[in-house]
């Protein structure tokens, strides 16, 4: 197993962009090794972690990603705004919120690497989309039904089929 060192997309973006392994770029959105705790390598890696729970302090470093408030990220994870704020930063979440920001982030990593850049992607998800009935993609990062659709619409760009 690997035991690189990953550093946090908000505090060093262009190690980012360094990273070849979807799973290395996952824990650079989360905020990093420090930040998660524990090497992902695999789909198991995530499926354990989804049990054990991320600390709290996932939700601002994705949030402010998202160039979004705390209360709007709790909403795209279904926690009260209120419980959010009530946790401290090392505090684990529940599977639920965990698995919502796993696939947040995957998403995140997927979308800087098709459109190129942080700010690219960032201005994307803010964008009214036709393929979304004119919606926003950040309106559909709450359900993986909604991510999964936005990762099929970064497909299709990514291969001109947008």
């Amino acid at each position: 197993m690997r035991s690189l060192k990953i550093q946090n997309l908000v505090k060093e973006p262009k190690a980012f962009y360094g990273l070849q392994n979807k799973y290395d770029r996952i824990v650079s959105v989360l905020g990093g090794s420090v930040n998660v705790g524990h090497a992902i390598n695999n789909d198991i890696d995530l499926i354990e972690i989804t049990r054990k729970g991320l600390p709290k302090s996932v939700v601002a470093t994705i949030g402010s990603i998202l160039g979004i408030s705390m209360e709007r990220m709790s909403n795209l994870i279904h926690v009260s705004h209120r419980t959010i704020q009530r946790k401290h930063d090392d505090e684990l979440l529940n599977v639920y919120s965990t698995e919502q920001i796993l696939e947040i982030a995957e998403v995140i990593s997927r979308g800087i690497e098709v459109l190129g850049s942080i700010e690219a992607f960032t201005a994307w998800l803010h964008k009214d989309l036709r393929a979304l009935n004119y919606g926003k993609p950040l309106d559909f990062l709450d359900t993986s039904f909604g991510t999964n659709l936005i990762k099929d619409i970064l497909g299709r760009i990514e291969h001109g089929v947008y």
